[in-house]
């Protein structure tokens, strides 16, 4: 129900219809609704003015909005973004910050002016950003063999990769899982540690164990890995291999050389596909200009069936402070050339 107050403000009451669903759409202490409201901070307000384009009020089961006279088109979009949180919160029970801030970045080309909005999912994660929708629609189309994602870290490049490479595995389109990762962390200090050479590399592939645990059972990755349809292994371990009808993800690339690079990339077999990431700013080579990422784009990038994805702060989807710190360290890079 819309209309407009006395004051020439216009107003509309969102109802949700069902208590907990409010509750989740409104999160804890209302936390879900300030999010919504600071997307229409107005940073140009002359002082004294309201900060805000748009207020949100919870009453009930309902939402109170409250925008300026000109603001039918603010409106909308507060519209389009409390429905598609209801429609999650009715499918999944609750609702996290990360989807709250999804359905604000959802909300905001002009493509989303027509009909309702729908969150973007892969394997039960919510997308976040546009570029992270690009990212995923490449690792889903076959007839795209070899993906770049590049970036900083917290973008979800590994994760979503993971999460697609499961996708296919689920849907028989690929037999087996590879992923492997220069282990540079470890150095000479591999022999030192305890254990076999699986055991003594291991801590260095535990991010890679924790996606596969996001989305799948623990019975189910074991018995997946048992049976060699899913295989972590650091990058030496791929030498002299053919990786046929298999979903390869090369982690952490920014750390291979050019000729590990050269390696990893001609290991594809018939029916393969490969996924690269890293981040370009994170290289703990001795020589960084050795890295082979960014010498493997620079040359492979414009070749048919060949996609780069590029990543920026604004893709981070950990803490809102740590977009804020990769956006600081790169206003510094960019102020040290």
């Amino acid at each position: 129900m819309s209309g407009a107050s006395a004051g020439g403000e216009l107003t509309r009451t969102i109802a949700l219809g069902d208590a907990n669903v409010a509750q989740a759409v409104f999160g804890p202490l209302h936390r879900h609704l300030a999010h919504i409201q600071e997307a229409f901070r107005d940073p140009n307000a002359p002082r004294g003015a309201p900060v805000y384009r748009v207020t949100l009020d919870a009453q009930g089961d309902r939402i109170l909005v409250r925008a300026r006279a000109d603001g039918g088109a603010d409106l909308e979009r507060v519209q389009r973004i409390v429905d598609a949180l209801a429609d999650l919160a009715r499918r999944k029970g609750r609702i996290r910050e990360g989807e709250v801030l999804a359905a604000i970045s959802f909300s905001e080309g002009p493509n989303q002016a027509q009909g309702p909005m729908t969150l973007p999912q892969l394997g039960g994660l919510t997308l976040r950003t546009p570029r992270q929708v690009h990212y995923v629609e490449a690792l889903r189309d076959e007839n795209i063999d070899l993906i770049f994602g590049v970036g900083p870290a917290g973008t979800g490049k590994t994760f979503l990769a993971v999460a697609a490479a499961v996708e296919a595995l689920k849907q028989d389109r690929v037999d087996r899982i590879v992923v492997t990762r220069p282990a540079v962390e470890a150095g000479e200090k591999l022999g030192y540690l305890p254990g076999d050479l699986a055991e003594k590399v291991d801590p260095y592939l535990q991010p890679i164990w924790d996606a596969f645990r996001s989305q799948m059972g623990e019975n189910d990755l074991k018995a997946r890995r048992e049976r060699r349809q899913i295989e972590v292994a650091p990058l030496a371990f791929m030498r002299g291999r053919t990786l046929s009808n298999a979903f390869v993800i090369c982690d952490e690339a920014q750390n291979a050389t050019i000729l590990q690079m050269k390696m990893v990339l001609t290991r594809l077999g018939e029916g393969s596909r490969m996924v690269v990431t890293g981040d370009p700013s994170q290289i703990d080579l001795v020589r960084p200009d050795q890295s082979g990422l960014s010498h493997a784009i620079a040359i492979l990038e414009r070749m048919q069936g060949v996609e780069v994805i590029r990543f920026s702060g604004q893709d981070v989807v950990r803490h809102r402070l740590v977009a804020r710190i990769v956006e600081a360290y790169e206003r510094d890079e960019a102020g040290r050339v």
